[in-house]
């Protein structure tokens, strides 16, 4: 019995082995610009805008034949502002900076372009200007498109960001944020 149970060990381990020897992963540099906007819902005299921003960071990409999963870690900047026509015009820029941490599974229908899904964890750092609650999840989709030839180091990230948790500590107002995000990725090993 003991040797039976070794051996599907030493099978398991091989097998496992194999696995993880076709497993492709690059580490890279990401940074990019950001359309964000806090939408609104209850009753408010404001009107949302969107505002561009900025997000930076570093992502792992992690391939295994036409399946890619690629964990991230952003600094960026969300929420949009708000405006107010009556009975004064005012403007109320939300400057909502977060460390995201979305974790994009995706799937390669033709080479060099990756479809991708996956949730976003984010965590608020500021409270001037911030959101009212800390923690937002959202859901991200999105696609990832490999350069060749002469910019074969580098990656085009297209997203949308669409923000689940309700970030106001206003009882009578939502407010969640959506983010369009457009990114450069630098790769730090050539691509296969």
């Amino acid at each position: 019995m003991l040797k039976v149970r070794l051996l599907l060990l030493v099978a398991f381990s091989f097998a496992s082995f194999s696995s993880f020897a076709q497993l492709q992963g690059v580490f890279g540099l990401k940074a990019g610009a950001s359309s964000s906007i806090t939408a609104q819902e209850g009753v408010t005299p404001y009107i949302s805008r969107y505002r561009t921003a900025f997000h930076l960071g570093g992502i792992y990409r992690l391939r295994y034949h036409r399946f890619v999963a690629q964990p991230e870690l952003l600094l960026s900047i969300k929420g949009g502002s708000f405006k107010r026509t009556a009975p004064t015009e005012q403007v109320i820029r939300n400057n909502y900076n977060y460390i995201s941490l979305p974790v994009m599974l995706g799937w390669v229908p033709t080479e060099g372009l990756v479809l991708q899904a996956g949730p976003e964890f984010s965590y608020a750092l500021n409270t001037t200007n911030g959101p009212g609650k800390k923690q937002d999840t959202g859901i991200a989709i999105g696609a990832h498109y490999d350069f060749l030839d002469m910019a074969e180091k580098f990656s085009l990230h297209l997203r949308y960001i669409y923000g689940l948790n309700n970030v106001s500590s206003n009882p009578i107002v939502e407010y969640r944020n959506r983010t369009f995000q457009v990114s450069i990725v630098y790769n730090f090993y050539k691509k296969k």
